[in-house]
């Protein structure tokens, strides 16, 4: 399939719900949230959390299963329907596997 130019994704999304730890690395900003991905794949992921954090917002994001952590920054802040949540894209820095995913997409290799 042929992506248009608007299109940014870089690598196969897959719909998982891992359960993650989100906390800001600005230090103006007291954020630390226990919540589950949306959707992830090897350039970041999409989580649902109660507080919005402004784009470009450096966070660090934990995989609560092994602690292991990878640095990431907040790319967009959707409201959810009901207005009590918000879609959050966290961008890492650098693309990888961190979701340790099983036979990854092609394309998560790739990069």
């Amino acid at each position: 399939m042929e992506r248009s130019r608007g299109d940014a994704r870089r690598s196969t999304r897959l719909s998982l719900q891992i359960p993650v730890v989100v906390t800001s690395l600005d230090p103006a900003s007291n954020f630390r949230e226990e919540c589950n991905t949306v959707v992830v794949n090897v350039h970041g992921c999409g989580v649902i959390v109660h507080t919005r954090l402004e784009s470009e917002t450096p966070v660090m994001v934990e995989l609560a299963s092994s602690g292991a952590m990878k640095k990431a920054s907040v790319v967009a802040a959707i409201p959810t329907v009901q207005g009590a949540s918000w879609l959050l894209g966290v961008a890492f820095d650098r693309p990888e596997n961190f979701w340790q995913v099983a036979n990854p997409p092609a394309d998560w290799g790739s990069q």
